[in-house]
């Protein structure tokens, strides 16, 4: 554990920590048996997940997410915006977030369902243009393109959560078939006209009602004639009653969004110039430009 993945006894751990080697070894059992670590013997080391994500030096470190997400702070933020009535806006390590999600095994499969009931079969297709909007590590839009060489996939995001995106497109051996494009999905110039397709993953819960409105109209603009916009977001049931859930007052103390139904997306859409949305899934949708 010591040098990440080579096996450590408790006393040499508790050395380089400068702690009671009791305490520790208490500890290193611990994470053991919630699989951070591996046990050999009286020895402990990283498993690779832990190895992958948990070492500072890597570039796939995600710990100040993890510590973020349950420091003190991050409490307090919560309590503050419900005493005002104002989202606290923390920062975010969005990049980290983004290695997560890119070593996610079942995200490929999932994806590739989500295009095929979007109308967009691997292999079927002509030359299509996707852009994907704040696309974090872009696993929806690459594993489309992995899966037919005829996809062209732009990716829109910060530049280091860009850095992300562009190793799974490495990894996936579709780098060829990738631009990644540094920008704000509020302002970043998306032309007239330019793709078939454009993806909205995780992000428009965390809008306003008017952001995803002007964000909806600029799509539109964006795309060709028939061109489709495929949203993945939870959406909250038009049916049940149930308004609020834990994880929208969650969004809407750290961004002012909160988790919308399927028919108000439906309406901005159409308001944006879509024909009707069509609902593909618990947290799919997409709409055709006429």
């Amino acid at each position: 554990m010591i040098n990440e993945r080579t096996p450590a006894d408790a006393q040499a751990v508790a050395q380089a920590c400068g702690c009671s080697p009791t305490g520790i070894r208490i500890l290193l059992e611990y994470l053991s048996s919630i699989g951070v670590l591996e046990r050999y013997s009286d020895k402990y080391a990283l498993t690779p997940t832990a190895a992958t994500f948990l070492v500072p030096k890597k570039q796939s470190y995600v710990g100040d997410l993890v510590l973020s997400e349950t420091a003190p702070e991050t409490v307090e933020g919560y309590l503050g915006a419900v005493r005002s009535g104002q989202p606290y806006y923390p920062a975010v390590p969005w990049a980290q977030d983004a290695w997560l999600e890119s070593y996610r095994s079942s995200r490929p499969a999932k994806s590739l369902e989500m295009w095929r009931l979007a109308g967009f079969e691997p292999g079927r297709t002509s030359r299509l243009r996707v852009v994907d909007l704040a696309c974090g590590c872009a696993i929806k839009s690459l594993t489309l393109a992995h899966a037919d060489p005829m996809v062209q996939v732009d990716c829109v995001d910060s530049s280091d959560v860009l850095e992300v995106a562009r190793d799974l497109a490495m990894r996936l051996g579709v780098l060829s078939q990738a631009k990644f494009l540094p920008g704000d999905l509020h302002s970043i110039n998306l032309g007239k006209g330019r793709y078939d397709a454009a993806l909205l993953g995780q992000i428009t819960f965390y809008l306003t009602p008017e952001q995803n409105l002007a964000l909806f109209m600029r799509m539109h603009e964006s795309l060709v004639p028939s061109g489709v916009v495929v949203i993945d977001v939870p959406m909250i049931s038009d049916t049940s009653g149930e308004r609020e859930s834990l994880a929208s007052v969650f969004t809407w103390a750290t961004s002012g969004g909160k988790a919308h139904s399927f028919a108000e997306y439906s309406h901005w859409l159409q308001v944006a110039g879509f024909k009707a949305a069509r609902q593909l899934g618990l947290t799919w949708l997409s709409a055709e430009k006429p």
